[in-house]
């Protein structure tokens, strides 16, 4: 009996690891759509937010890892007692995303002319924003390969680590595009702002719509008691 509430507490832990993986994608998702409407206030917020959750995943992964360890070892000790094998280790299937600050996307994305053109400027803006969306894509994808990777095999990487290298590459893309797209040209930010207005935004309007509703609904019931 303790062995099966120990491989249930197993399962259990492993989908925990995937829940903190997917939350840590959906806060960058988050990054990607604010950047892809030109919105600096509004994925400085997100930024913010990430920064958060990224400490909460690196705290989370490293107290479910350590409990992992000790069931694996529990569950795998004995002749013919393992019931649970540990992981072969895979190989990873996405590469790092190297880091992209405000050097790259001037370098990758410069201006050169003097005065400088306005169209030579929108492309080089354009092109910034849209290399700083692929990039935190990227990161999305790679994040949800390497929490993958360790739920399959605890020992393919330190999670805390990923999760902290990954808050780095973030925040170097995010506020390299803040520095050399939004507060660099605030004019052309407003005039290309609101053409791809954030979904999860629609979502996070109809969470709290739903809660408004419940809250007042419990609101008239207890007028309606007393």
């Amino acid at each position: 009996m303790q062995k099966v509430a120990a491989q249930l507490r197993h399962r259990e832990l492993t989908q925990e690891i995937y829940n903190i993986g997917d939350e840590v994608a959906e806060y960058i998702e988050h990054l990607v759509e604010a950047v892809h409407d030109w919105d600096g206030d509004l994925a400085a917020e997100c930024l913010a937010e990430f920064s958060e959750i990224v400490d909460d995943a690196r705290h989370d992964a490293r107290r479910i890892i350590g409990e992992l360890l000790g069931l694996r070892q529990a569950l795998t000790s004995g002749v013919r007692a393992g019931v649970l094998s540990a992981s072969s280790s895979v190989d990873a299937r996405i590469p790092e995303p190297e880091l992209l600050d405000a050097d790259g996307l001037e370098e990758l994305h410069p201006v050169s002319s003097t005065p400088v053109a306005v169209r030579e400027l929108a492309d080089a803006l354009d092109a910034r924003t849209a290399l700083a969306v692929q990039h935190l894509t990227e990161l999305v994808d790679f994040t949800l390969e390497q929490t993958d990777r360790v739920a399959r095999d605890l020992d393919a990487v330190s999670l805390p680590r990923h999760y902290a290298r990954i808050g780095e590459l973030v925040t170097q893309v995010t506020r390299g595009w803040l520095d050399t797209v939004v507060e660099a040209h605030p004019g052309y930010t407003r005039t290309m702002r609101g053409a791809n207005p954030p979904e999860f935004l629609v979502e996070r309007a109809r969470v709290d719509a739903i809660v408004a509703r419940v809250a007042a609904k419990k609101a008239r019931e207890r007028d309606f008691a007393s």
